[in-house]
């Protein structure tokens, strides 16, 4: 904050941490609906705007397969550039999958 206001600057990759991934085993437990909820809106509640980081990823794995929370503060990603950035996401996955 600016005695004018907010000044927005880039970050320097050097700078602090890019962004957090957290893995969450739910595999041996029957029940884990709850659980999984909670801690994906602890990790998107978490975000800081001064001390970033401002993307988060949560890995949670079940019984009955993988899911990947990527959580990004809107002033880093808009909707048109989400949906670019989803589709590369698609299509790297799908590669990876096909070796």
């Amino acid at each position: 904050q600016a005695p004018a206001g907010y000044t927005a600057w880039t970050r320097p990759v050097e700078e602090g941490t890019l962004y957090t991934l957290e893995t969450v085993d739910y595999r041996e437990q029957e029940t884990y609906a709850e659980a999984l909820e909670a801690k994906v809106t602890e990790i998107q509640s978490s975000m800081d705007l001064s001390a970033g980081p401002l993307v988060k990823l949560g890995w949670f794995r079940t019984a009955e397969g993988d899911h990947l929370l990527i959580a990004i503060h809107h002033l880093v990603v808009d909707g048109v550039s989400w949906r670019i950035l989803f589709e590369d996401f698609s299509t790297g996955y799908e590669q990876a999958i096909k070796g």
